[in-house]
């Protein structure tokens, strides 16, 4: 999906010399761009662009792309930008001396990694609740943490309501904290009498929607 937004401006229309009655020049141009406003670093998206006469016609002029911030890059004559570093990003298109408006995007660090801490956990007899299942997800570019990034939990075996994560349902979606990591899924066994081991699968996904590697690692827990 895509959204058009048309951008016109009446200030340097008038300051175009070719924009005669009738005479097909260059009044406003539209801008395509993706649904979404957030890159990672290292993403590209592609934007496209038309310029329009008066009448909403489509004209052949060229068009060409510029970024001012250092966070985006943006390919002069293509349109595809790049993110190269976390911050707000913002992208204009011109052809002669008509400009469009800015399109403003959000460059975010990279989720490159997904990490689990200890994978094979024991819990003692007695104890309802299983230690927390440690997850982090990490960047490589900058290197760091990466915040505010969700992760899915979801309980693989056994699905007989004796063992539930938070919310007592098959999955719990949690974001990461300030350092990158999950810390406060627990399982919860129902029967304390009940031995019981369970696998618990862990996945996130990038902006662009592809998983984040390090996605399918699987904690044990075995409560005694």
């Amino acid at each position: 999906m895509s959204r058009w937004a048309v951008l016109t401006s009446v200030v340097l229309v008038l300051g175009c010399s070719d924009l005669t009655e009738g005479g097909g020049g260059v009044v406003g141009l539209e801008i395509r761009t993706p649904e979404v406003s957030t890159l990672q670093v290292g993403q590209t998206l592609q934007l496209t662009a038309r310029a329009l006469d008066k009448n909403g016609n489509e004209v052949a002029a060229p068009i060409e792309w510029r970024a001012p911030d250092p966070t985006l890059t943006v390919d002069q004559a293509t349109g595809v930008i790049t993110g190269v570093s976390p911050g707000p990003g913002r992208v204009q298109a011109f052809t002669g001396s008509l400009s469009s408006a800015m399109v403003e995007f959000t460059v975010v660090a990279g989720a490159d990694t997904l990490i689990v801490t200890d994978s094979i956990l024991t819990v003692a007899p007695g104890v309802a609740a299983s230690p927390p299942l440690v997850s982090q997800v990490q960047s490589l570019s900058p290197p760091g943490p990466v915040a505010n990034h969700p992760v899915v939990y979801t309980l693989i075996s056994p699905l007989d309501a004796t063992v539930t994560l938070p919310g007592g349902g098959l999955t719990a979606t949690v974001n990461t904290g300030t350092d990158g990591a999950v810390s406060t899924v627990t399982l919860t066994r129902v029967n304390l009498a009940q031995p019981v081991t369970a696998i618990v699968e862990i996945s996130a996904v990038r902006t662009g929607g592809a998983p984040v590697p390090g996605s399918g690692q699987r904690f044990t827990v075995t409560f005694q």
